[in-house]
């Protein structure tokens, strides 16, 4: 029988072994080495030559429209690492309630799970391919001109004007551009189908609750004694089954929250300049292609956001469910443990990014605020 992981993730698990981020059965010293071998190649030669760049201008308004991509390329140096670092941790989060918990038996389970597993996909697939297809366009723009970098990096004359080294640099910018393509269009949905996957199992939970006394009757005291204790061994596995899920977000927190905060600020600072840039044009296709780009960093923030939203509001309607079960049907031993319960899940579970930044919809009005305050800030400049 296929897994909840094998069904919603087998096409990520692919794409993160090649990029190097999820651990291999064979060989697995040599797979991480190859992974962090081609992080090194691809991410740090642009990075230096891009902050090099970057600290020898000496005007803001020597900003160009390609620069986006370069601030973008260094956010994206420090955000990918905790990849590497955490490969295991990583494989563990997606393969956590395949391991911990998988009594999902009803029908009605059953569907939840189905469309987690469909939104999983589905997100994948459209994400990757966006990335992808926004890769492939840089190479042909790049390609229509050849006489001139793709990206504006810092090189020293005597590379600059020697053929082979030139072409070599732009190699470097075209496979750090793929590289990106890779690990981003497979770790953003990733972080977005775990956290909808723990809200799928609050979902399940939820169910379950509300389902406990179904097994209570009273045409006799042995009958009803029978079904409390059932109706106690279903309260107790819900239970174990809360404890799973925040022991999991837990672990999501630990591998994905300095990641998450990576995107989050270098997302803001990029809207921000975009946004400075475009108040600085007056049309064309430069400035269309500007609005495409925005257009791309506010569904990938509004990604992260929307589906750490669901998961508070799933989590904080835990003790409804509760309260709209049968619990006035069981004995006084099902109802204290039910008092726990609820009590231990009136704090709703949110996700932080870096700890700092709640992912919700809240922080992502608050992350356009500041992209805001950053242009005027540079508007006055």
């Amino acid at each position: 029988m296929e897994t909840i992981a094998g069904r919603s993730f087998s096409l990520s698990i692919t794409v993160l072994k090649l990029v190097g981020f999820y651990p291999s059965n064979n060989h697995k010293l040599l797979h991480k080495l190859y992974g962090v071998i081609l992080y090194i190649v691809a991410m740090i030669p642009i990075t230096i030559m891009g902050l090099l760049h970057f600290a020898l201008m000496t005007d803001l308004a020597d900003f160009k429209s390609n620069d986006f991509i370069m601030v973008a390329i260094i956010f994206y140096t420090f955000k990918l690492p905790p990849c590497l670092m955490n490969r295991n941790k990583i494989k563990d989060c997606i393969h956590y309630f395949d391991e911990n918990y998988s009594s999902v038996v009803e029908e009605e389970q059953k569907k939840i799970m189905d469309e987690c597993v469909a939104t999983c996909r589905r997100n994948f697939k459209v994400f990757f391919i966006t990335c992808m297809l926004a890769a492939l366009g840089f190479l042909i723009q790049s390609l229509l001109n050849l006489e001139q970098l793709p990206l504006n990096v810092w090189l020293p004359k005597s590379v600059r004007h020697n053929p082979v080294y030139f072409h070599f640099v732009r190699f470097l910018i075209h496979f750090v551009i793929f590289y990106i393509g890779l690990a981003c269009g497979t770790i953003d949905p990733l972080i977005a189908g775990l956290c909808h996957q723990a809200t799928a199992q609050i979902q399940i939970l939820k169910e379950n609750l509300q389902c406990l006394g179904r097994d209570v009757k009273f045409s006799s005291t042995r009958k009803t004694l029978i079904s409390s204790e059932k109706t106690f061994q279903r309260i107790k596995k819900c239970i174990q089954h809360h404890e799973v899920i925040l022991n999991f977000v837990h672990e999501y927190q630990h591998c994905f929250s300095f990641i998450m905060f990576c995107q989050l600020a270098g997302s803001s600072l990029v809207i921000g300049l975009t946004c400075f840039q475009m108040s600085r044009m007056k049309g064309g296709i430069g400035f269309i292609l500007l609005v495409n780009d925005l257009g791309a960093l506010f569904f990938q923030i509004f990604f992260y956001c929307y589906y750490g939203t669901l998961l508070i509001e799933e989590s904080d309607s835990l003790s409804s469910a509760i309260y709209l079960s049968r619990w006035y049907e069981c004995d006084i031993q099902c109802q204290k443990a039910l008092s726990v319960l609820m009590e231990h899940s009136k704090k709703p579970i949110v996700v932080t990014a870096g700890k700092l930044f709640p992912l919700s919809l809240d922080t992502f009005t608050t992350i356009l605020r500041r992209a805001y305050s950053l242009v005027a800030v540079l508007k006055n400049y």
